[in-house]
């Protein structure tokens, strides 16, 4: 939901800022902003560069919006405040359920876990199992 959300702004932003830049280019062409502001010679409305351009805007912008759109679906991050297990270590998402943190953070982002054993934990835990010179005094 938060995605969709984030797209949606910004596609009407990018969008405003389009329209922005062909309105702009229409105000020039039709009241020829040069001449009225820096009096260099008149030129007449050409409609046929007008609409070229205008196309030409609404291209890029068809474009910037479907990179933006795939790169907003391929960002996936952790925003915000997790409530953790102190004792199991799982993590309850937005519905209120504890789930393992290694779904969750995988739900929510790109990472991938591998899982392994520290030396402390190892020592601790499996004092017996490793090998006698693994073994601290």
């Amino acid at each position: 939901m938060r995605e969709s959300g984030l797209l949606r702004r910004m596609a009407l932003l990018e969008a405003a800022g389009f329209l922005a830049v062909v309105a702009i280019m229409w105000l020039d062409e039709v009241l020829d902003l040069p001449h009225k502001l820096f009096g260099f010679q008149a030129t007449p409305v050409n409609w046929v560069e007008g609409l070229i351009e205008t196309t030409m805007v609404i291209g890029c912008a068809l474009v910037v919006l479907f990179f933006t759109r795939t790169l907003v679906h391929r960002l996936k991050t952790l925003r915000g405040l997790l409530s953790i297990c102190c004792v199991c270590h799982k993590i309850r998402d937005d519905a209120g359920t504890w789930r393992p943190v290694e779904s969750y953070v995988k739900e929510h982002s790109e990472a991938e876990f591998s899982h392994g054993i520290c030396p402390g934990c190892a020592e601790k835990h499996y004092k017996n199992f490793l090998p006698s010179s693994e073994k601290s005094a």
